[in-house]
């Protein structure tokens, strides 16, 4: 049996989104897909425009077999700690025999020689990253200029290695591959080459890009413009929920925020992930001039942090994450009905709980477990607290959800 592997935040599912995973299949030849998706909060330190079950069944209408969430405080994280966690969840079930990522380089052999590098990390490339971190570099610029600096283009197999590490999905993919390395994972990782409109292009194309679509959501969304850069069903979920169910911003968590930031001292910010002594400092220096979640956001961004970085360090504030706990069980938000011989294939070799119903989670869970899933529970709790609060409509309890089946 081969199963692939992808890992997402469909934030919104698009037609790039639907290509890697047509893709994926035919580089693979999979039997199955298995999805690792990020839950209600994404990466960029933000709630999901649509929710966690809404994406899941538009993966499943797209090809997709089996839809897992990525445990929040992971989905959350920097692109070190999201890839950590999302591998070491497909690692765990144990059948899964390929990875699949999108990126924009298209070949695989630099991801695995750039990743044998950081692995290593020789003197060389630490007395680099310490140089570009004391000029006051962003993390993410310093260790790409570090790494570039290492390695040998004869070692590399492309023809510019800067523009190899400048695009966000390389990041992200040589981090698939570190943690697959590390975890001495059997899974073979492949990857697709993007299509259409760079991650962060904001122009609408027939590929564009989520950051794209996003945009155009925000304001007085042009429907036939979408209509031409979405799955049907993608751009129907959109569409007939737009100013009932969706969408949600961070600046709907703006008053929550305030609050969280009001209730804490510099002392006790740092125990939240992400959160340094002197970003904590710097957030109750600046706190009375707090308008909006994003206003604040870049008002503390300094010079080496990223306004990304702020967000997700205001959020795991909000959320109250602290450092993740391991990787304990596989929740299932979504799954076909003919994937039975990929769960039972799951179920005999998987290290991992599979958690098809909240109710019967704690008898299977360890306390770390129970732990990370009440995390994920309070997370997906205040997502739909805030959803009822802004469109009016009924609260339901994570508990009361059902996993989709198509």
């Amino acid at each position: 049996m081969k199963v692939v592997g992808l890992i997402a935040e469909y934030n919104p599912f698009h037609r790039g989104h639907q290509y890697h995973i047509e893709e994926s299949k035919k580089k693979t030849k999979a039997d199955y897909t298995v999805v690792v998706m990020s839950g209600d909060f994404v990466q960029r330190g933000a709630p999901a425009v649509m929710d966690k079950h809404g994406r899941a069944y538009l993966a499943l209408v797209h090809g997709a077999d089996l839809v897992l969430e990525l445990p929040v405080s992971y989905a959350c994280a920097s692109a070190e700690f999201f890839a950590w966690g999302a591998v070491s969840l497909l690692d765990g079930l144990g059948v899964v025999t390929h990875l699949s990522f999108g990126s924009e380089q298209g070949e695989i052999a630099p991801f695995l020689a750039a990743a044998d590098l950081l692995l290593k990390e020789p003197a060389s490339y630490r007395d680099k990253l310490r140089k570009e971190l004391a000029k006051g570099r962003p993390f993410p610029a310093a260790m790409a200029e570090a790494l570039g600096f290492c390695m040998k283009e004869s070692l590399f197999p492309t023809k510019n290695l800067s523009q190899f590490l400048a695009g966000p999905n390389n990041i992200l993919g040589l981090e698939y591959c570190k943690a697959l390395k590390k975890l001495q994972s059997p899974i073979s990782p492949v990857t697709v080459r993007r299509k259409g409109g760079g991650y962060h292009d904001g122009v609408l194309s027939p590929f564009a890009s989520a950051t794209g679509i996003r945009g155009e959501l925000k304001e007085n969304p042009r429907w036939p413009l979408l209509f031409s850069t979405l799955p049907e069903a993608s751009f129907t979920r959109l569409r007939e929920g737009y100013g009932q169910t969706l969408p949600l911003w961070e600046d709907d968590l703006s008053l929550l925020l305030r609050y969280r930031l009001l209730s804490e001292t510099a002392e006790s910010l740092c125990a939240y992930q992400d959160v340094t002594p002197a970003l904590a400092r710097r957030i109750k220096r600046l706190e009375n001039q707090f308008i909006s979640f994003s206003q604040f956001a870049a008002l503390v961004k300094t010079k080496d942090m990223t306004y990304t970085r702020i967000c997700r360090s205001l959020l795991h504030i909000l959320l109250c994450q602290k450092e993740p706990q391991p990787i304990a069980y596989a929740r299932v938000l979504g799954m076909k009905k003919e994937t039975r011989p990929l769960l039972s294939a799951i179920k005999e070799k998987s290290r991992l709980p599979l958690l098809t119903k909240l109710a019967n989670s704690d008898a299977r869970l360890t306390a770390a477990g129970k732990k990370a899933l009440q995390a994920d529970v309070f997370a997906s709790n205040l997502y739909e607290s805030i959803l009822c609060e802004k469109f009016g409509k009924r609260y339901l309890h994570e508990y009361q959800k059902q996993i989709i089946v198509l």
